[in-house]
């Protein structure tokens, strides 16, 4: 019996418009409805994350940041917020600047964003967003972490601090519609965060399903007892799945649920 299911963000839940299907929002409410937990589990900050959650009307804690940052939406009680020493993410935002990466910096619960996009309205931006060219000048304090996108960006990330603070640093990359890394506080991943919430919401790893696309995900299926791929995953996240779901273009998300929840 599945009592949990986390799901990854992009990828899975959202398709490539960044919305939730209609299709995967029912069968997410209908499992919620029959008292399962809904866990999102994402590489992305937790601002993001929350809207999605809102939108769900869901209630369990948020894993964000690929495990870094764990917080309950209601009430914002953390469970775990592992943070970057100053001066090493300043000296990350320096190399993001300089590079003109495409970056989004989170510190001190607002996200810092460089996009390629040209038709943001920064007046139309949640209060915990803001455009910004330059981040470094925001460091000002132990940081939450960094996303940061391309192929380019995430060579030069893992070559450089990677390497020189591989015991203090979590840099787990994947590829969706582009290779991208996540940048932490270590040790983090979104298997130890999942079972960090299984543990609090007290359900047996054994009750728990997990569903993702990229590299990153395969952290959450050591844990879990269920691990579903969706169709778009990587050949490397599908071969270690349990089972292989459609595409997030194809309701992959409510496939599993309907398979191992509601019809199981």
């Amino acid at each position: 019996m599945i009592r949990l299911i986390a799901l990854d963000l992009d990828g899975t839940l959202l398709g490539s418009n960044m919305r939730v299907s209609e299709e995967d929002s029912d069968a997410v409410i209908a499992a919620r409805d029959k008292g399962i937990h809904i866990v999102l589990n994402t590489a992305r900050w937790y601002g993001v994350a929350k809207y999605t959650s809102l939108r769900l009307g869901l209630t369990t804690p948020i894993i964000c940041m690929s495990g870094a940052h764990i917080q309950e939406p209601n009430d914002g009680h953390e469970l775990l917020h592992l943070k970057i020493p100053t001066e090493i993410a300043r000296e990350i935002a320096e190399i993001c600047d300089e590079g003109g990466f495409e970056t989004y910096t989170t510190v001190d619960g607002v996200t810092y964003m460089r996009t390629p996009r040209a038709d943001i309205d920064p007046a139309r931006l949640p209060k915990d967003m803001r455009l910004a060219n330059e981040h470094a000048e925001h460091i000002t304090q132990p940081t939450t972490g960094f996303v940061v996108f391309g192929e380019d960006a995430v060579k030069t990330l893992l070559g450089s601090v990677g390497e020189r603070y591989a015991e203090t640093l979590a840099l787990p990359m994947g590829i969706g519609e582009q290779m991208y890394v996540t940048i932490t506080a270590g040790p983090a991943d979104k298997g130890t965060a999942l079972r960090l919430v299984c543990e609090y919401l007290e359900v047996p790893l054994e009750e728990a399903m997990a569903v993702g696309d990229a590299e990153p995900d395969l952290d959450m299926f050591e844990v879990a007892a269920t691990g579903v791929a969706m169709g778009n995953a990587v050949d490397s996240v599908k071969e270690r799945a349990d089972a292989v779901a459609p595409s997030n273009a194809e309701n992959g998300v409510a496939w599993a649920i309907k398979k191992f929840v509601l019809e199981a």
